[in-house]
């Protein structure tokens, strides 16, 4: 079957009687505009979809005046599954098993054409004076600084198609690979439970994601494999805790971490954003991965780690907007986010907090680095019933 997808891009707008749900079409984003381009999962199948999801990407924005884009989806029968399976078989990452991929006709390599044509309404005019030739390197640089991308599930997996489409054009216009390489560090991403590569990216990335996401540790990575491999135990003791708070007994908080796969590739991660009971409730099934769980500002059933996820990312997009308006100017490049004193806080939580699952094997661990008296403790006490 040949690939007939296509997609819409549209843009949030003062409501009108021409416009009257504050949502216009746009045939592309103009290349020296400031904005935000916010790429939502596989469902945002028509406009009212994508409108609403690029209102809850303004709701925690401080900046009410940078325009926000996104997009509808018009895949024409593909399966949006398949092509994620594939994209991560094609980078090693993926499920050699997984039933998605019998849908799939095309080689793993193989990047269907909405994503294409989204390419052409985003990165393509950046590059480009109004002749068609390649613009000087400071400038592709600032324009691409002047455009941040919010993105949730497939929305990932777009843009991470959207970096190789922008890689092969770059090469293709005489960008030398030192520029090339330069000029994706230009490109910022913010993805909410992503499903895509880790440490492949060239982009600069900041990945939001919980564990107890099973569509997010699909990807197979040695992070997510520990996490898979240990989630009967994780979940016993998530158990435990509910029976310890019931005995008036101080329950655990489960950790907030980041960790970065590559120098330009951050992920903020947390075991889980809601309490198991909620996690297994049949009416909220999945709500570790949606949107939603990561965007609302407050949210009296999400776990304290949960809170942090949220604040981090709702912090991290503002920071790009804010630099993206810097752009609008002059070439204002995003420094390491390691070095910004306004996260310093944060990452100190957050480093300190890596890997740490909570199992007997890391109680083990901690208790190398106490004292002798604690190991003994450890070793010998026997396990709560």
């Amino acid at each position: 079957m040949a690939d007939e997808s296509h997609i819409k891009i549209g843009k949030r707008v003062k409501k009108s009687k021409a416009c009257p749900f504050g949502w216009e079409y746009a045939e592309q984003i103009p290349p020296d505009e400031v904005c935000l381009v916010a790429l939502p999962g596989s469902d945002a199948d028509n406009s009212k979809k994508a409108n609403g999801f690029a209102k809850m990407v303004g709701a925690f924005l401080k900046n009410k005046k940078i325009p926000i884009y996104s997009v509808e989806y018009d895949l024409a029968g593909r399966i949006s599954v398949a092509d994620r399976m594939a994209m991560l078989m094609h980078f090693n990452q993926g499920n050699p098993n997984a039933s998605e991929l019998r849908f799939r006709r095309e080689d793993y390599s193989y990047i269907p054409q909405y994503i294409r044509e989204l390419y052409r309404k985003t990165f393509a005019p950046r590059l480009r004076d109004e002749n068609g030739d390649r613009v000087s390197v400071a400038r592709a640089a600032q324009r691409l600084n002047m455009m941040v991308f919010v993105n949730h599930c497939q929305g990932s997996t777009v843009s991470f198609q959207l970096e190789r489409l922008l890689k092969k054009d770059m090469r293709g216009l005489g960008y030398s690979d030192k520029v090339c390489d330069y000029l994706l560090r230009q490109v910022h991403n913010a993805d909410v439970a992503p499903v895509v590569p880790f440490g492949l990216t060239k982009t600069t990335t900041f990945k939001f994601i919980s564990f107890a996401d099973d569509k997010a540790t699909s990807v197979d990575t040695p992070q997510t494999r520990y996490v898979r491999e240990r989630r009967s135990e994780h979940e016993q003791f998530l158990a435990d805790i509910a029976h310890h708070a019931q005995e008036g007994r101080k329950s655990f908080a489960m950790n907030f971490s980041m960790f970065r796969p590559t120098g330009n590739e951050t992920v903020f991660a947390v075991n889980n954003i809601y309490p198991l009971e909620i996690q297994k409730d049949e009416d909220l099934e999945g709500i570790e991965h949606v949107f939603d769980s990561y965007s609302k500002k407050d949210d009296d059933n999400r776990t304290k780690q949960g809170d942090q996820l949220s604040q981090a990312f709702h912090e991290v997009v503002n920071w790009l907007a804010e630099n993206a308006i810097k752009n609008g100017k002059e070439l204002t490049e995003l420094p390491d986010i390691a070095k910004e004193p306004r996260f310093s806080r944060l990452i100190d939580r957050a480093m300190a907090n890596r890997y740490d699952f909570v199992t007997r094997e890391a109680a083990l661990q901690k208790s190398r680095r106490g004292t002798a008296r604690a190991l003994t403790f450890l070793r010998n006490r026997k396990p709560e019933r």
